[in-house]
C-alpha cells in the first residue's frame, strides 16, 4: 500500500514536488515583477490635501452660554467658528454654516469696522463676525 495524500498526489514523488516548487517560484516571480523600482507592490499612500485652506476662526473671548439665555444667544454657541451666510447669499462650498434666514429677531450682525449705536436691547443677540464672515463672538445687548 502506498502512502498517498488526500489529493491523490504522492508527497514523496520528487518529480511532482519539483514541478510544484517550480510553479510556486514562477508565481512568486510574477508577483514580484509587478513591484516598482523601489520594491513596493502598491504605490505609496499620498496624504489628503487640506480640505479647509482657511485658517481656524479665532473666537474673540470665552463665550458662556448662561450669560446669553436672556437674548436666546445660548442656542448659537455651537455655531462659533461657523460661516455666517447673509440673507439670500449662497452657502459656502465646504464647511459648516449658519443662514441668516434661520435666526429669530431681534439680532444684530457686527462685521469688522462696523460702527455700533449705544442703544442696548436686552433681548437682542449680537453676532460678531471676522473678515471671512465666521462667527467669532456672541453677546446680548
Amino acid at each position: 500500500m502506498t502512502d498517498r495524500h488526500a489529493s491523490g498526489i504522492d508527497p514523496h514523488d520528487t518529480p511532482m514536488r519539483d514541478i510544484v516548487i517550480a510553479l510556486l517560484a514562477v508565481a512568486l516571480a510574477v508577483l514580484l515583477a509587478g513591484c516598482g523600482a523601489n520594491g513596493q507592490l502598491l504605490p505609496p499612500i499620498q496624504p489628503k490635501p487640506n480640505v479647509n485652506p482657511l485658517p481656524e476662526a479665532r473666537i474673540r473671548q470665552p463665550v458662556l452660554p448662561e450669560y446669553l439665555v436672556g437674548c436666546r444667544g445660548h442656542v448659537l454657541v455651537p455655531a462659533l467658528g461657523m460661516t455666517f451666510v447673509a440673507r439670500g447669499a449662497p452657502p459656502p462650498a465646504m464647511g459648516q454654516y449658519v443662514r441668516e434666514e434661520r435666526l429669530v429677531p431681534p439680532y444684530r450682525v457686527v462685521r469688522p469696522g462696523d460702527r455700533l449705536t449705544q442703544e442696548q436691547v436686552a433681548d437682542r443677540v449680537n453676532i460678531e463676525l471676522d473678515g471671512l464672515d465666521r462667527i467669532i463672538g456672541l453677546s446680548c445687548g
